[in-house]
């Protein structure tokens, strides 16, 4: 029996160490500081506009967001009325981060309705906006190098 045991106890050791390295422990899961994560999108060079930020009631009131569930967020918007823009948010719970994706969906929709018949160079770069959620965060970039956005938020996670 003891022998047994002696072979068994690795292959079990290994097995224990696979499944722990392989389970959902939410590493996974983006989460993306609003602050941080707007500073590096701005210094990424992604962006060809001038951003300013709006406050939070200002991007609820935009995004159609319930603004009693943003916890904290940093938004950018264009100051020439130009697509780009940068909204990271936190929100109060999973729910209305995924509530808040949508809306921010419906945003980038919207914008490129309304920006294809006077500035439609702009719309590509809605084409190619960025909109996450993860967990109780939620993000919109559009950026003139959404490549380089991307690249930017992948190396923050």
């Amino acid at each position: 029996m003891k022998k047994l045991f002696a072979r068994l106890l690795p292959g079990v050791v290994a097995l224990c160490l696979m499944l722990t390295a392989c389970g959902g422990g939410g590493s996974s899961d983006k989460s993306y500081d609003p602050k941080t994560t707007a500073q590096a999108l701005l210094d990424s060079g992604a962006f060809s506009d001038a951003l300013d930020t709006l406050d939070a009631d200002v991007a609820a009131n935009m995004y159609g967001i319930e603004a009693d569930t943003i916890t904290d967020c940093v938004v950018y918007a264009s100051l020439s009325m130009g697509a780009e823009e940068i909204a990271v948010l936190t929100l109060t719970d999973e729910a209305a981060a995924q509530a808040a994706k949508t809306a921010l969906e419906k945003r980038v929709d919207d914008q490129i309705t309304a920006l294809k018949s006077y500035m439609p160079d702009e719309v590509s770069k809605l084409e190619h906006a960025i909109v996450e959620q993860s967990g109780n965060t939620a993000l919109l970039v559009v950026a003139a190098d959404a490549d380089k956005a991307q690249s930017t938020l992948n190396s923050l996670n």
